[in-house]
């Protein structure tokens, strides 16, 4: 898919726009389902053609596990080919969700792996495009797919798993999805990352770190026994242990770390952090001033349906449409320490190509507008930006200290009715240019 013949866009880059956001990010995930290489190729032709310059690709979960380990062949012969998870304890969905996915996934799902070829295509085309690729290996939560194959890194099969919910929010049952802290797992996570960095030539390399479900290590006597011995007063410094081991690794060939906010408060490393919000989210941010992305679950996550959208759409509740996403507050990117946007699109009921063109698209555009603006700003680091806007912009090495005087000016945290009216025109004729080409 080329857009080499459409009219230039009408937001995004070019016009006289520019964007302050050094990174302007889009998130894929291919764990829950492992969309073709075709289909990643187009969503990176597209993102390019809307000033997006990082894709985060989310590779590994408790649903698959998505590239080649030297020394771990389970990996890809039985953690990438497991059967499609049904979320049945997923609670806020858009009408009937569930029961649509699970009737469709079969002729239309897919799991698999990408090998090392496919991966350099991709990465191919990226640099073509001028966008840098951050690989995700997601721990030591959300490793459900690995155990399975692997049992040994995963809790001890003779310890019943903790009963209740996992999480205060919804009702999570107990799942065998943690790393236990032993060296077979030590050594999967080195493998994983020394083999990630191989794959992507990136200065960046995402680890996770979200979601962990401390009841389990506590209900286990000998994680109990360990916390005592080292002095620890909270399972979370477990967490805190094997995120510090893949920053080790990370650093060690010249990378910088990034992580999600769930584990900003146990982190005394300079991490880049991308902040989703979830519990204290962005309120941790201000009290530990790491470096970060903007990445809203409320109105960047675009597994969210689009109320104006298809009503055939499977999704998460409350949805988030293009006038929800135009005048959204944004005031974490004024803050020295944030270091651009993000948007993301998770999995779970996106089962193909048509579904992830289905939840982007009108929407990736306003997020585009947003990032894109008319005016005396400055992106990719340029003359006079400082703060993390600089530090990523630039090229950091791994250093992400404190903001300084000198970041180029940004747009107002909300948009005036006047700029949303103008906006939603402009997007919806945009989306009537490119609407065809895509199929929709």
């Amino acid at each position: 898919m080329s857009f080499s013949n459409l009219p230039a866009p009408l937001v995004g880059p070019g016009g006289g726009r520019k964007s302050p956001y050094p990174w302007r990010g889009l998130m894929l995930d291919s764990a829950r389902t492992c969309h073709r290489v075709e289909s990643v190729k187009k969503v990176l032709q597209l993102a390019a053609r809307y000033g997006f310059n990082r894709f985060h690709w989310h590779l590994t979960d408790d649903q698959g596990w998505r590239f080649e380990v030297p020394g771990y062949e389970k990996l890809t012969t039985q953690a990438a080919y497991l059967e499609r998870a049904e979320f049945r304890n997923y609670d806020s969905l858009w009408d009937d969700t569930l029961e649509r996915a699970i009737a469709q996934a079969p002729g239309r799902w897919t799991n698999g792996y990408y090998t090392d070829e496919e991966i350099k295509e991709v990465v191919a085309l990226a640099a073509e495009l001028g966008i840098e690729i951050i690989p995700e290996v997601d721990f030591p939560g959300h490793m459900a797919a690995a155990i399975e194959c692997y049992p040994q890194i995963g809790r001890p099969a003779d310890l019943p798993l903790p009963t209740g919910s996992m999480r205060e929010h919804m009702h999570w049952p107990a799942a065998n999805d943690l790393l236990w802290p032993n060296e077979d797992a030590f050594a999967l996570v080195k493998a994983a990352l020394v083999r990630v960095m191989e794959l992507f030539p990136g200065r960046y390399v995402h680890i996770g770190g979200d979601e962990c479900a401390y009841q389990q290590w506590e209900s286990d006597p000998k994680m109990v026994e360990l916390m005592r011995e080292r002095g620890w007063d909270h399972p979370n410094q477990i967490q805190k242990w094997f995120m510090e081991i893949g920053i080790e690794i990370i650093r060690g060939e010249g990378k910088i770390p990034v992580v999600w906010d769930d584990i900003c408060p146990q982190l005394d490393a300079d991490v880049l952090v991308t902040a989703w919000g979830q519990d204290a989210g962005l309120t941790d941010l201000d009290s530990y001033r790491q470096d970060y992305i903007f990445t809203d679950a409320q109105t960047l996550y675009l597994n969210r349906v689009d109320p104006d959208g298809d009503p055939n759409q499977k999704g998460m509740v409350p949805g988030v449409s293009v006038d929800g996403i135009l005048r959204a507050t944004w005031n974490q990117p004024d803050d020295p320490h944030c270091a651009g946007v993000e948007t993301c699109l998770w999995s779970e009921f996106v089962l193909d190509h048509d579904d992830v063109m289905q939840m982007l698209m009108p929407r990736l555009l306003a997020v585009a507008a947003r990032m894109w603006r008319s005016g005396n700003v400055e992106g990719e680091g340029g003359a006079g930006s400082s703060g993390a806007a600089g530090r990523v912009g630039a090229g950091a090495s791994g250093s992400f200290g404190a903001g300084v005087d000198g970041r180029p000016p940004m747009p107002p945290a909300t948009l005036s009715e006047a700029e949303v009216s103008e906006l939603k025109d402009r997007i919806a004729a945009e989306y009537e240019v490119v609407r065809e080409h895509l199929g929709l």
